[in-house]
C-alpha cells in the first residue's frame, strides 16, 4: 500500500470524485468507520489501563501511570524495576520511623510537642514509649 502526504490523499480523492469512480457516500461511510474505529480503540485503551491499575475500571482521566506507559511505550512497561538494596540498620531506622510516625499521628498538638522534646533529648525508643502511652495504643 502507498503512503500519501495529506495533499496527496486530496488530490487523489478529489481526482476519483471528478471522474465518478468514487462516490461521495463511499467517503461518508469511511469517516463513520473511522470514527466508530477511533472510539472502539479508546474504549480498549481505557480497559487495558484499568487492568494496569489493578483497580478494574478505569477512571477515565488517566493518572499518572496511564500517561507515563502512553509516553513511553511499551518497552517501559517490560523494564524491570531497579530496587536499591537496603541495610539492615535502614531497614531498622525506617522501622522504627515508622513506629513514632503511627503513634504520634493521632495525638494532639501539645502532646506532639511533649514527644518530640523527649525524642531530641533522650531517643527515638523513649518517644514512642511516650507516645504510646499517651495514645493508648499498644
Amino acid at each position: 500500500m502507498t503512503r500519501l502526504t495529506p495533499d496527496q490523499a486530496h488530490y487523489v480523492l478529489s481526482t476519483l470524485l471528478a471522474q465518478r469512480k468514487l462516490r461521495q457516500s463511499q467517503i461518508d461511510q469511511a469517516l463513520r468507520n473511522r470514527d466508530s474505529e477511533i472510539r472502539s480503540l479508546r474504549e480498549r485503551l481505557a480497559s487495558l489501563e484499568g487492568m494496569s491499575d489493578g483497580a478494574g475500571a478505569s477512571s477515565g482521566r488517566g493518572g499518572r501511570r496511564g500517561r507515563r506507559g502512553a509516553r513511553s511505550g511499551a518497552s517501559a512497561a517490560s523494564r524491570p524495576v531497579r530496587r536499591r538494596k537496603m541495610s539492615p540498620k535502614v531497614r531498622a531506622l525506617r522501622r522504627l520511623q515508622g513506629k513514632y510516625m503511627g503513634f504520634v499521628r493521632g495525638l494532639k498538638p501539645a502532646e506532639k510537642a511533649r514527644v518530640r522534646s523527649v525524642r531530641e533529648k533522650q531517643g527515638m525508643n523513649a518517644a514512642i514509649e511516650l507516645a504510646s502511652s499517651l495514645s493508648g495504643k499498644r
